[in-house]
């Protein structure tokens, strides 16, 4: 009797291939594949990044910031920037319209200028950071204490000017022209500029700012939190998400009249806490998203300035303890689901289980 190897090599591969699409927790479609990008060395996954943030949002968020805040799901700016065929559109439509109309249901149910915030998870090129639209109802800079109008002016200083920048679409993707963002405050993050740390820590860079601003304001903007900075590539956002927010106003508030502008609604990637692997993008994006309730900005004057040592990246890496506790949420809601579970479960061992 001859015995085919080879085949019984496909079988197995098969058989593990079929298991690694097994779903171990239908609350959220958590695959044992998914489970296993916990793994250090691995990248998390959007079916992670969104169970770890819904847990967030329902669990640990404040019914009072829960009713202030939106989130949106992790292919929501993915289907906003998909590339389109202009033809397959009315002729007046511009690109910002059709943009629009192919997200417009996803805010059927919600309007977002209700909201003081709007958090967008982005993925490019594998990389994850977020997008922030801060009080989007908001006309203007106004007394974060009291909401009276304010005319603080923003500070150039440690901004510099860029030429303007010739625009390669990401592919697959159409976006929005990135020059017609003001690039002098927008590209406050770039990598050179982030090596030059000032400050201490966010308790004493949060006061220092309350100290050294006359009036603290909150203002409508797009704010871009990214661990591995993007600087000026990060404009082409700002200005795909302004253009979509002036559609869902117009559709939202039929009538009215309000300024979209760069100048009236501005955009900026801030200096914040760096990442120092090139895996770890998701697991920081979910963690500023905790950090803007947790530490949250005191002052929008631009440049906003005292998110540079928001946190320390131990809080993220150390001990891989950011995979750490998307691992508990997991777990514990297994735990919760067992007696529905139709069979027991046997997940993989992680490096990050032999880590204390």
């Amino acid at each position: 009797m001859v015995i085919d190897l080879c085949l019984d090599d496909e079988i197995e591969k098969k058989i593990e291939i079929k298991e690694d699409f097994k779903i171990i927790l239908e609350e959220g479609q958590i695959k044992l594949n998914d489970y296993r990008m916990l793994n250090s060395y691995e990248f998390i996954n959007d079916i992670l990044i969104e169970f770890y943030l819904n847990d967030w949002y329902t669990k640990k968020l404040n019914k009072e910031d829960r009713e202030r805040t939106y989130v949106f799901n992790t292919y929501f700016y993915t289907a906003l920037a998909k590339s389109f065929n202009a033809s397959d559109y009315p002729a007046h439509y511009t690109a910002s319209q059709i943009r629009h109309k192919q997200v417009k249901r996803w805010t059927k149910y919600v309007d977002i200028f209700q909201k003081d915030f709007v958090f967008i998870p982005v993925n490019e090129s594998n990389h994850w950071f977020l997008a922030v639209i801060c009080f989007p109802y908001l006309s203007g800079k106004v007394n974060m204490n009291d909401g009276t109008p304010v005319n603080e002016p923003d500070d150039d200083a440690g901004g510099y000017p860029w030429p303007r920048i010739t625009y390669s679409a990401v592919r697959d993707r159409s976006e929005a022209d990135p020059n017609d963002e003001d690039l002098r405050l927008f590209d406050m993050a770039s990598r050179e500029n982030l090596s030059k740390k000032q400050g201490l820590d966010y308790e004493t860079d949060a006061e220092g700012t309350k100290i050294f601003r006359r009036i603290q304001v909150k203002r409508p903007c797009i704010l871009v939190l990214d661990s591995y900075s993007g600087g000026v590539n990060r404009a082409r956002i700002t200005a795909t998400l302004r253009g979509w927010l002036e559609q869902e106003y117009f559709v939202k508030h039929p009538g009215q009249k309000k300024d979209f502008s760069p100048e009236a609604i501005k955009g900026a990637a801030l200096r914040v806490p760096q990442q120092p692997n090139n895996k770890d993008c998701g697991l920081f994006m979910i963690h500023f998203v905790e950090m803007f309730f947790k530490r949250p900005i005191v002052d929008y004057t631009f440049p906003i300035r005292h998110l540079e040592n928001w946190f320390s990246v131990d809080e993220v890496v150390l001990n891989c303890r950011k995979r750490k506790e998307l691992q508990c949420v997991i777990l514990n809601k297994m735990e919760e689901k067992r007696s529905t579970m139709p069979e027991e479960i046997e997940l993989p061992i992680l490096d990050i289980d032999y880590m204390l």
